[in-house]
């Protein structure tokens, strides 16, 4: 035997596999059922769960010098990412709060007057420009590219791309900045001697020309953000965006309360003007000296040459292009809600919908994103794939954490939320219309959150591998699917729902199920804009399926596709039987996901059908349809999903201490794909258990009333379910729980 395959042979022994068996996943491995192996830790697991057991690619020599480099710094870890999340995530509410309170005093102060609109079309480019470029650029094409020379110790090549791009970037904003301006100077000037301009237009020109230098600022300290990021440091580039928010809050109370009310609007909105310009040159500063104390090199350069910049601009271009996708995507929704559904607000009811789902999104999934990303490029850059499989799928099960408790929250109370939100003056008009039809948005879209989630941690893994393509290519697959279904619900399914109509209501109630048929049909066709929700929910989960190919096969793990669909399907029918028969056997992650799903839709099943059994019994009234559907669906699947896992354990060495960990083993004898399917699972159980409370609770409190009522149909409910899934995932002992509580103490001071 060669040294090679002495070496492989070696590898697969240490994964718990002995040498030369067959993968998996492969049709002899599933012919007949291994016997129970104790559990091993797995080294490596791809997101599809396949078993990694190839040895792990050494960095090769440089480039330049022909020598081995050098040691590759060490990584951060898993619980940095995690706590690194945890700090974004904290300033990210802060400033989210802040500028809801900004809106709020503006509207107070300018209304929908001729000022404000003056005001937020001053604002769009620039805040444009953060997006393009700040957000774009820096967020997936630079911080790859940064992080794998930081972890190639090519320290000083890293710190000459971000010089190059600094001073690039600037000088080419600045130069834009002062054409336009002068420009808008010109322009001021000039067309009320040619043509009769309103003076609103006039202020409009001024804000937008002395506004523009913003650009420059924000964008600048987006540069240094990214570099903070990859250098490890968040907390100053997540308090940056709360320094604008305060300082136009303080602009808004001069206004409002000081010296500044006895300008005229025109005059006010001044103040609010320099507020920004003064923002965002703070944002920029304040990052300067945290840059180079964490060691970024400044040195000014224009170098269009330099590898690092160019190789940054090359990803920069289908950056580019998925942004003008995912915009483009956006304006579809938003014109075929406003031609296609004639009722006035449809445009309205979607855009105020879709801004409630998205706050927990870009609190807990946008800020985990923004902490792994630097950490996984520096782990693909140094070749430690099984580091970095490990550091995805733990930043998955977090994501995962905070995204199902908040879709059945969400879902549970869209109505109670909107109400709170939005509910005053003429939105609750004609009977609170506007307050439903905004909750049914907000529930559509809230079924998706999970794989807005996921979808934004596997995107960022392939910014981290630098495939900059693949996620341009998923989105724009996702935006046909996306313009099709919405015809579908809003065109198709209405004229459909419309002609059934008269058929479903001469049915008598001896047609229950042909009645039921039509009356989903009709119901699905009466969505309206809520349809338009739908429909970008099932083309995120479309576009989930292709992100996790695409990083199951950048990692090698995608398995060969069939011959033909028949030879697929029962292959999926042997794997399926054996997983379902034979819990001891080793299973991939997605064999565990499939095994829970397909439980959980039997359990919600039998909750339903309990729940409707009890509501039909006479004198079963309060309390007791709720007790059986909880029952109903909770005892199945807790019993059920406990035995699959004692039963996946049974050859771990067991601790005296049994009640220390779970089932006795600890988290070390855990093999990777099963410690997902676990959090999954215990994720799931802890949401449950928190929405059969939060539903009680909901339905316990007065319906209408004052203010005082909607704050508690609002609130109550709510710290009622962070409470009970707090509790519930202490109870199922929950890894992400106990680390993030950790972490919690641990930012207090308390160890």
């Amino acid at each position: 035997m060669s040294k090679k395959k002495a070496k492989r042979s070696a590898d697969n022994t240490k994964v718990g596999r002995p040498a030369g068996s067959p993968p998996s996943g492969s049709p002899d491995a599933e012919a007949k059922p291994p016997q129970p192996q104790p559990a091993q830790p797995s080294p490596s697991v791809s997101p599809g769960g396949a078993p990694e057991d190839r040895p792990t690619p050494q960095p090769q020599p440089g480039p330049s010098t022909g020598e081995a480099p050098a040691a590759p710094a060490p990584s951060a870890g898993t619980g940095s990412v995690v706590s690194n999340a945890w700090t974004v995530g904290v300033w990210t509410v802060l400033s989210r709060l802040l500028g809801l309170y900004r809106f709020r005093l503006m509207a107070d102060i300018f209304g929908a007057s001729g000022v404000a609109d003056a005001f937020n079309f001053a604002f769009v480019f620039p805040n444009l420009t953060r997006r393009l470029f700040g957000e774009g650029l820096l967020t997936s094409a630079f911080v790859p590219v940064f992080s794998s020379r930081l972890a190639k110790n090519e320290k000083d090549a890293a710190n000459r791309t971000g010089s190059v791009l600094l001073c690039r970037l600037a000088f080419w904003l600045t130069a834009s900045c002062v054409l336009v301006m002068i420009l808008a100077g010109v322009a001021r000037v000039l067309l009320p001697r040619v043509l009769a301009i309103d003076p609103r237009f006039r202020l409009e020109l001024e804000l937008f020309q002395w506004l523009l230098p913003y650009l420059v600022f924000i964008n600048a300290a987006a540069v240094l953000m990214a570099i903070l990021n990859s250098l490890g440091h968040f907390r100053m580039p997540a308090l940056a965006p709360v320094l604008l928010n305060i300082l136009m809050i303080a602009a808004c109370a001069w206004v409002r309360w000081g010296r500044g009310a006895k300008g005229t609007p025109d005059e006010q909105i001044w103040l609010v003007a320099y507020a920004v310009l003064l923002g965002g040159l703070l944002q920029f500063l304040i990052q300067i000296p945290p840059a180079f104390q964490r060691g970024f090199n400044f040195r000014p350069s224009f170098d269009a040459r330099d590898p690092g910049y160019c190789e940054v601009m090359g990803n920069f271009k289908p950056v580019v292009l998925m942004m003008a996708l995912f915009q483009l995507n956006v304006m579809m929704d938003n014109v075929i809600a406003q031609v296609f559904i004639p009722e006035p607000g449809p445009v309205t009811y979607l855009n105020m919908g879709t801004s409630v789902y998205q706050l927990p999104w870009s609190i807990f999934s946008l800020a985990l994103g923004t902490a792994a990303l630097p950490e996984l490029a520096k782990l693909w850059a140094q070749s430690r794939k099984e580091d970095f499989v490990r550091t995805l799928l733990h930043a998955l099960r977090v994501s995962l954490y905070w995204a199902v408790p908040c879709t059945v929250g969400i879902v549970l109370l869209s109505q109670e939320l909107v109400r709170l939100l939005y509910g005053a003056g003429r939105f609750l008009e004609n009977d609170a219309e506007p307050v439903r039809r905004t909750a049914g948005v907000v529930l559509f879209s809230s079924l998706g959150l999970v794989f807005y989630s996921v979808n934004a941690m596997l995107a960022r893994a392939l910014y981290a591998m630098k495939d900059m393509k693949t996620p341009t290519t998923t989105l724009a697959w996702s935006a046909g699917l996306n313009f099709l279904l919405n015809l579908f619900f809003v065109v198709g399914l209405a004229h459909l729902a419309h002609a059934l109509t008269p058929f479903y209501e001469s049915l008598g109630s001896e047609h229950p199920v042909p009645r039921a048929l039509l009356g989903f049909v009709i119901a699905l066709g009466s969505l309206k804009e809520s349809g338009l929700a739908l429909a970008s929910t099932l083309s995120n989960a479309w576009q989930t399926a292709l992100l996790l190919r695409a990083v199951r096969q950048r990692l090698g793990e995608e398995r060969k596709p069939a011959d033909s669909v028949r030879e697929a399907l029962s292959r999926a029918q042997r794997r399926l039987v054996l997983v379902y028969s034979n819990w001891t056997m080793h299973c991939t992650i997605a064999d565990g996901l499939a095994f829970f799903a397909g439980l959980g839709a039997v359990s919600a099943c039998i909750g339903v059908m309990a729940y409707r059994w009890a509501l039909s019994r006479s004198g079963w009234e309060g309390f007791l349809p709720f007790f059986a559907a909880v029952l109903g669906s909770l005892v199945p699947f807790i019993g059920i999903g406990r035995q699959y896992f004692k039963q996946k354990l049974l050859g771990a060495p067991q601790e005296q201490d049994a009640a220390q960990f779970r089932y006795g083993v600890k988290d070390e004898h855990w093999p990777e794909e099963l410690k997902f399917c676990y959090s999954f699972y215990s994720t799931v159980v802890a949401a449950a258990v928190m929405g059969f409370l939060v539903w009680a609770v909901r339905d316990s409190l007065p319906p209408e009333g004052p203010l005082f009522a909607v704050l508690q149909r609002g609130l109550v409910p709510v710290a009622v379910g962070v409470l009970v899934y707090c509790n519930a995932s202490s109870s199922v002992m929950s890894v992400e729980y106990e680390e993030l509580k950790k972490i919690f103490w641990a930012k207090l001071g308390w160890r």
